[in-house]
């Protein structure tokens, strides 16, 4: 160690020997100071800190005498073992950061039906390299400094083309927030509109936006879902003011929300001032049947849709760029009070996925990734049909997991235990619910198919109905 900072006061009672020593004994019981640390030489520290070569000399001698510093001659000062030192009052250590595991017993399944998956292998690593490499060659020193606080306008612009031609969003790049995920987003929003407000969240749903919302102290309101989605009569009590919900896919159960009850919940929110519907359409791209049912933002002729959309699924978790359309009203407070706030994306970043866009990879990466997640979902309702006894499959027609109705007496903790035991990881739906699990006389399990070869479907599906539907089921329900 060639230096440390301390702070001696003069103007102390205590010595200044007996501050430092004082000092470097708690840097020692903290671990800071690891034992077989060189100390700095008398003479550089002495200098460094504008004390006596003295002061320092008893400092020192005080601490080889209590053991935890070892003179060695010709050498100098180094921290000794301390295993044996008592520490009376010392801090505790901060303890270590567990590393995530696949769940929290370190259950490593063969076949994992996560729902927050994607393909990996498909990722276009060659294009997206190639332009990282000229992005990073060509845009000099520019991309360096920070942009807007919204995110670059080029990329707000291509984001506000490509939302209004597949998902009917109409909006100017003005409107558009990019941000690093949703949740990032989704914080901001909180501040944009306020504290002041009830929200009211599908049950069950996605439960980090539910557990942002509680860790603000924001009063929530359960919505219970029906076959359509989101039950609007719940909301007639005027209890919730805002609507978070996921009408394209909902998450967890799966289920498209028609445009009878779109119409119905844009209704609600223009009886009143101060409603808004907070729209997530996360995995909006990948519909596999039927024609394709317009955002409510694309419905919405009165500014009270907050339309929040992410990359995730379509390319990369890891890429954390997702973005947010907010209303004209919005707009005004967040550029009044919250403009100052830097962007959380990489510019850098942000012009490889400009380019991406523009010059046509996602549209082709996208129709690329549709066609292989559907060959996927069709392979697994194809195997779940298979099965030998009814078995209800729910939400097949968009997203990238599905849910299925286990009718065979088992509950729901039963069959994820007898998935687990062979390997295989699934997902109860009661694992999405807040506070209150919705009743059913049948279990349900969610299974996503996007991590999974075909290959592995099959094998994993074959394993669920042998575990599943093998001997030993309850007698007066299988």
């Amino acid at each position: 160690m060639d230096m440390f900072t301390v702070h001696l006061d003069p103007g102390r009672k205590q010595p200044l020997y007996d501050q430092l020593y004082m000092h470097i004994k708690r840097e020692i019981e903290s671990g800071q100071l690891s034992y077989g640390t060189r100390l700095p030489s008398k003479r550089k520290l002495a200098g460094y800190l504008r004390i006596s070569q003295n002061t320092l000399e008893t400092a020192y001698q005080q601490l080889v005498a209590e053991g935890y510093v070892e003179a060695v001659p010709k050498r100098g000062f180094f921290v000794s073992k301390t295993d044996e030192v008592l520490r009376i009052g010392a801090e505790p250590p901060v303890p270590a950061v567990r590393k995530p595991t696949a769940d929290s017993d370190a259950f490593i399944p063969r076949y994992d039906f996560s729902p927050t998956s994607i393909d990996l292998d498909v990722f276009p690593f060659a294009i997206w390299k190639k332009l990282a490499k000229e992005t990073i060659q060509s845009e000099h020193k520019s991309l360096l400094q920070l942009g807007h606080p919204q995110g670059d306008e080029r990329l707000r612009s291509t984001i506000s083309q490509y939302l209004y031609y597949s998902r009917g969003v109409s909006c100017t790049p003005e409107q558009i927030i990019v941000g690093a995920g949703t949740e990032s987003l989704f914080q901001l929003l909180l501040q944009i509109l306020g504290r002041d407000n009830s929200f009211a969240v599908e049950n069950p749903g996605y439960y980090r936006m539910y557990r942002i919302l509680r860790s603000y102290g924001i009063d929530v309101q359960l919505l219970p879902l029906d076959e359509e989605g989101v039950d609007v009569a719940q909301l007639a009590d005027g209890r919730s003011n805002i609507v978070y919900t996921t009408p394209s896919h909902q998450f967890p159960m799966g289920m498209v929300m028609p445009v009878n009850r779109r119409m119905r919940l844009l209704q609600w929110v223009n009886e009143q001032d101060g409603r808004y519907i907070i729209e997530d359409d996360y995995d909006s791209e990948f519909r596999y049947s039927g024609k394709p049912i317009p955002s409510l933002h694309g419905m919405d002729s009165s500014g009270k849709v907050i339309y929040i959309g992410t990359l995730s699924k379509p390319l990369s978790p890891s890429l954390r760029i997702s973005y947010m359309v907010l209303p004209g009203r919005l707009l005004e407070v967040y550029r009044t009070h919250y403009i100052s706030y830097a962007s959380t994306v990489s510019r850098i970043d942000q012009h490889v996925l400009y380019r991406f866009i523009k010059e046509g990879h996602f549209e082709k990466h996208l129709n690329k990734m549709r066609r292989i997640y559907k060959r996927k979902r069709d392979r697994l309702v194809a195997a779940v049909r298979r099965f030998p006894q009814p078995v209800d499959i729910i939400g097949e027609n968009a997203g990238l997991h599905l849910l299925l109705k286990v009718r065979n007496g088992l509950s729901e903790e039963e069959l994820v235990a007898r998935a687990k035991k062979a390997g295989v990881k699934v997902y109860g739906i009661s694992g999405y619910c807040f506070e209150s699990v919705p009743e059913g006389p049948d279990p349900v399990i969610l299974l996503g198919f996007a991590g999974l070869s075909e290959e592995d479907i099959d094998a994993a599906a074959r394993i669920l109905e042998q575990a599943w539907f093998s001997a030993g089921l309850p007698s007066n329900k299988a």
